[in-house]
């Protein structure tokens, strides 16, 4: 028993082991993709909402700008009082600008800080008198503070729409850097943006503004993400940085050309991996200990059972079949318990059954050789009798009493013929011997001859036979002869079956995929009970001893194999003392044929006398 729990146990606990290590593994690997792809979405979105905040003070900026150049005020030139409208308005009295200014065509200007001087040499300046649209500047030093500033400018238009000037407003850059530095992920992770020519605007790290700019950096990586930046397009990238591995996801800032960067440390943010990584490790360890538990107590369960079953069959292997195993659970031991009783049961109704097919054969020789001992002793002494005649009676020699005794002869020689074909046959179709030399030809007028061929044998033993159908022609793929055979072998045993003045009804009906062809008596017939053994290989419903007619036992059982043969089935419906009714269903189909000649004449030959006295040479009244 230790051996059978060895080997149960080893095996299923190293397959446990396998397992929990693939699945904790799978569940590592997983875990790790779905954190780091919340951490990509993460940056992607605080990426997304800088850009937006960043859109809407650059908004924000332009609509101020825009507000001031449309008011009469600007449009006259009118600084001082420019000065007062913008500290009474408190939408324009903000901390996020530096200044105000406005300037004349030739560049000159005045600022709300009380600087002056000349911004020609200012591309927004030019930007703006040429194009007549508002415009944000790239970052600059400014002439007034010295802080590095973006200037939003509008064009000041008179009321013919020319452009008489420019309205400015100069933020400094602390204030984008502090509208990026709002955003945060995690402790490490920063944000930053750069110009649309890879300059630093706003940085975690202030020394870096305006003086690093990402094209120059000695990180490949950091300039190859630099580049897709500066060109506006939208993605996430993991680079390393003085030994430091990072995630960065950058977004542009279409407006202006700038782009923003959320970096984060690719650590930071994946140490969860790893205490979740340790907590798979301990929870794997603690369910392997439990599997080994409990895989020790279940194998303890197992063997206990199985040694019992074991006890069982080194009975049955003794030859005692009456022994049945009484475990009973609904477990796989259980279903195998059932299974060896019903084993041992079935072992022993083959033993049962291979008795009684014993028996059978040797009553089946018995009975065949009878069936040969009987022809063959009436032929003997018929033989005997014969020279006696001849011997004692030579001048009254009697041609009737001759003639008697001939038919006898041949009679016999029929019944020995019939027996010996049919064993020939029967064997031919259990070796798979025999085919069918199937003809398309018309099945009712066939049957029809076969059965009109014997009325007048039926006739000499008191019978009458009755052919009917309800279709004129159906042709259909059959063997003639063997078709012959079947319909003489039933009425045969229709005839033997029944009791002077009795009918004999041959019907044939035409289905929707079969041709029915009923044989059906009015005689003794079958009793229910052994109505299905009738088919079967040496079986006979009479006992040998007390059998009123004769036979072998083979000769349903030969018709039946020749039917399927053709496709079709033959049932037998029958009550006890009052008749009996074989039933053949054939299946409407026919061959390929080249030539499929047929006439009444060719048939009528093969359906001769000589072969209903070989089918009915067992019939004796």
């Amino acid at each position: 028993m230790k051996s059978l729990k060895k080997k149960i146990m080893i095996p299923v606990f190293l397959l446990s082991i396998i397992g929990i290590l693939i699945l904790s593994f799978v569940v590592y690997n997983k875990s790790k993709h779905i954190i780091i792809d919340y951490v990509e979405l993460l940056a992607q979105n605080k990426a997304q909402k800088l850009v937006v905040d960043v859109e809407y003070h650059l908004e924000k900026w332009k609509s101020a700008v825009s507000m001031l150049a449309s008011i009469d005020t600007t449009k006259n030139m009118d600084y001082e009082e420019l000065k007062k409208y913008i500290s009474n308005n408190k939408e324009l009295d903000d901390k996020e600008y530096d200044f105000f200014l406005i300037a004349d065509t030739n560049g000159n200007y005045l600022s709300t800080i009380g600087a002056n001087g000349n911004i020609k040499d200012r591309d927004y300046f030019h930007e703006v008198i040429s194009s007549g649209n508002t415009t944000i500047s790239k970052p600059i030093i400014s002439k007034s503070t010295g802080n590095y500033i973006i200037v939003v400018a509008a064009p000041i238009k008179d009321d013919n729409e020319n452009i008489i000037g420019l309205v400015g407003v100069g933020v400094n850059l602390s204030t984008i850097t502090d509208i990026i530095n709002d955003e945060k992920l995690g402790t490490s992770g920063y944000a930053y943006m750069i110009s649309k020519n890879g300059l630093v605007m706003a940085h975690a790290n202030k020394n870096l503004i305006y003086k690093c700019n990402i094209l120059n950096d000695e990180n490949k990586s950091v300039v190859d993400f630099g580049k897709k930046m500066i060109n506006g397009e939208v993605g996430i990238r993991y680079y390393e940085l003085y030994g430091t591995k990072k995630i960065v996801s950058y977004m542009p800032i279409k407006s202006t050309g700038w782009s923003i960067g959320m970096s984060v440390n690719y650590d930071e943010e994946t140490k969860s991996i790893l205490v979740l990584r340790n907590y798979i490790l301990l929870i794997g360890i603690g369910i392997t200990v439990l599997i080994l538990i409990l895989l020790n107590y279940l194998t303890d369960t197992l063997v206990k059972p199985i040694n019992k079953l074991k006890k069982h069959m080194e009975i049955a292997t003794k030859g005692d079949l009456s022994v049945q195993c009484d475990i009973d659970s609904k477990d796989e031991i259980g279903v195998l318990s059932k299974s060896f009783n019903t084993l041992i049961k079935e072992n022993k109704r083959l033993l049962e059954e291979t008795l009684e097919y014993d028996r059978l054969k040797t009553e089946f020789f018995s009975n065949i050789s009878h069936e040969l001992k009987t022809p063959l002793n009436i032929i003997f002494s018929t033989t005997q009798l014969l020279p006696l005649y001849v011997e004692n009676d030579n001048e009254n020699f009697e041609t009737a009493k001759i003639n008697k005794h001939i038919n006898i002869m041949k009679q016999n020689c029929y019944r020995l013929l019939r027996l010996v074909n049919n064993l020939i046959d029967i064997t031919k179709i259990d070796s798979g011997f025999v085919e069918l030399n199937l003809q398309n030809k018309n099945i009712v007028e066939v049957i029809e001859n076969i059965t009109l061929s014997t009325v007048e044998y039926a006739k000499s033993k008191s019978r009458t036979i009755i052919f009917d159908t309800n279709v004129e022609e159906r042709i259909i793929a059959f063997d003639p002869e063997q078709m012959e055979r079947i319909i003489l072998n039933l009425i045969s045993n229709a005839i033997k079956f029944t009791k002077p003045n009795d009918e004999i009804e041959v019907k044939i009906y035409d289905g929707a995929e079969n041709i029915i062809i009923s044989v059906k008596d009015t005689g003794i017939g079958i009793p229910k009970e052994k109505q299905e053994m009738i088919f079967e290989r040496f079986r006979q419903v009479d006992h040998l001893l007390c059998r009123k007619h004769e036979g072998s036992g083979i000769g349903l059982s030969l018709i039946k194999s020749l039917i399927e043969l053709h496709g079709g089935k033959i049932s037998v419906k029958s009550e006890y003392g009052k008749g009996t009714e074989f039933i053949i269903e054939l299946p409407i189909k026919t061959i390929d044929e080249e030539e499929n000649i047929y006439t009444l004449d060719d048939f009528a030959q093969q359906t001769n006398v000589e072969k209903i006295h070989i089918e009915f040479s067992d019939i004796y009244e």
